[in-house]
């Protein structure tokens, strides 16, 4: 099953918030999950529960040419994993290993989560 997110709300990063309440980025996090949930749930046919690890690949392609560190993008997915697993019924310790690389920049930015397979290369549009 392969997942076409949106790129993260600024505001999931881990280095945006610098000490700031939870406030500020709880709803960002609750769009994050819900659109996860919903995405997830349509693609769901495409996944099958095998039991064990599930690997997870994620490609994140940036809205712009920033620099980003990948570790930093994938923390900013957290809580659109969360809504994946959900919608899955499956525990998110279960995703692993998880893959993660920069793809090419999409003006819209977008973030493709492969779950169950693995993304290997990813060139041209997306």
């Amino acid at each position: 099953m392969i997942l076409r997110l949106p790129f993260p709300d600024s505001k999931l990063f881990p280095n945006a918030k610098n000490g700031k309440s939870w406030k500020v980025s709880h709803a960002a996090k609750v769009s994050a999950r819900e659109y996860a949930y919903t995405a997830a749930k349509q693609a769901q046919a495409g996944f099958t529960d095998k039991g064990g690890a599930i690997p997870v690949s994620i490609v994140f392609c940036q809205p712009d040419k920033r620099r980003r560190d990948l570790d930093n993008m994938l923390a900013a997915m957290k809580s659109a994993l969360d809504g994946v697993a959900e919608a899955l019924g499956v525990d998110d310790k279960r995703f692993r290993p998880i893959t993660i690389d920069a793809g090419p920049v999409d003006k819209a930015g977008a973030v493709l989560v492969a779950v169950g397979v693995e993304i290997v290369q990813l060139t041209g549009d997306v």
